[in-house]
């Protein structure tokens, strides 16, 4: 038995942990009516079971006093690998909104997607 087969069937129990579901969208170019070009957020994936986890310790301060109270912080979403994340692509996890920092990690069970959180308290 293959080393990636062991991991393929420990793949039913990681998937058994996610606990939030997620939209995934993407900037695309696409053709308007009167036939000039535009971008657009377009949905990928939708009702993706995933699950989120802190980074580091900067995710307990995560406000920065400046002229208005900007949130910005890290988290790190688990998935299944079956899916196409890309860098850059929007994340929508049980109605908060992300954005992917980097390009996915993708393994034999998951993928983790680092997602950066922005708003204003």
């Amino acid at each position: 038995m293959l080393v990636r087969d062991i991991f393929l069937k420990a793949k039913s129990a990681v998937e058994f942990m996610y606990d939030k579901t997620a939209e995934i969208r993407r900037y695309e170019e696409y053709q308007k009516l009167n036939g000039a070009d535009g971008m657009d957020w377009v949905t990928k994936h939708q009702g993706v079971p995933c699950r989120l986890s802190t980074v580091g310790m900067q995710t307990f301060n995560n406000t920065v006093q400046d002229e208005v109270n900007a949130i910005q912080y890290y988290v790190k979403l688990f998935m299944s690998s079956e899916f196409d994340v890309r860098a850059g692509d929007e994340f929508i996890v049980d109605g908060v909104k992300y954005e992917s920092a980097k390009e996915p990690f993708v393994y034999v069970t998951h993928q983790e997607v680092l997602l950066i959180r922005k708003g204003y308290a």
